[in-house]
């Protein structure tokens, strides 16, 4: 099967036409396929996912009743909606400047909700996030897109804080984290493995703080790796901040 499923969700074993419809959906909220944009054709699709076009059909059918895809008699499908409100969430990101605003806001929101998390967290929750740490560590030898399981990581933290305002604004920030994992990517794509590497030992250092819980040192963890993941942006993947 082709590897270009960017997007998988969170859990595992799900089926085909779950992982394919994660995809979509994530690509459709960031703006890869814009509202009124038309979609690729089923066969087109099959061809990319390296799957049947009754997979890619099951998939679309989800959007649809999501109310993100419109079907066109003789013209195939059309991006109708993003599913994000955004009377009360965040709009697309469409400039630097935006993607400097967006880290700015996890900083002012992350770093703390790591200190708070590492007051809090018990023996369980930090091996759960090992667990987490280990998926991404199978994503980066597979070759595979990390986001769905750094996504998690950071929500789990946030779970961990116990703040469903902080948990909640993450939530709304996924479609931009995506949409800012697929931008490195295609920046870097030589230096690509040696950023998933750098992530990896990140992560780990965040989960060494909250386990130990020590506040200080998971803020300081937090703050390096969201200002290194700038980093990688706008200095390269080779940079370290």
């Amino acid at each position: 099967m082709a590897q270009s499923l960017d997007h998988m969700s969170f859990q595992p074993g799900l089926r085909l036409e779950e992982q394919i419809y994660y995809d979509l959906l994530g690509r459709i909220q960031s703006g890869a396929y814009p509202k009124g944009s038309r979609l690729p054709t089923e066969k087109e699709f099959a061809e990319e996912f390296g799957v049947s076009r009754p997979v890619i059909r099951s998939a679309l059918a989800r959007l649809r009743e999501a109310g993100l895809v419109v079907s066109r008699r003789g013209s195939g499908s059309f991006v109708e909606g993003t599913g994000i409100d955004h009377s009360r969430g965040f709009k697309s990101l469409t400039s630097i400047e935006d993607i400097m605003q967006y880290y700015k806001f996890r900083q002012m929101i992350e770093v703390e909700t790591a200190a708070d998390a590492a007051l809090k967290c018990t023996a369980v929750q930090a091996r759960e996030l090992s667990d987490v740490q280990a998926l991404i560590v199978e994503d980066i030898e597979a070759g595979q897109a990390t986001i769905d399981n750094d996504i998690r990581f950071h929500a789990m933290i946030a779970q961990i804080a116990n703040n469903r305002f902080i948990a909640e604004s993450l939530e709304l920030l996924q479609p931009h984290m995506r949409f800012v994992a697929r931008f490195l990517r295609s920046l870097t794509p030589d230096g690509y493995a040696t950023a998933k590497k750098r992530l990896h030992d990140e992560h780990q250092v965040i989960i060494d703080a909250l386990r130990a819980n020590d506040p200080a040192a998971a803020r300081q963890a937090m703050r390096h790796h969201i200002n290194s993941s700038e980093s990688r942006i706008f200095k390269g993947a080779d940079n370290e901040v």
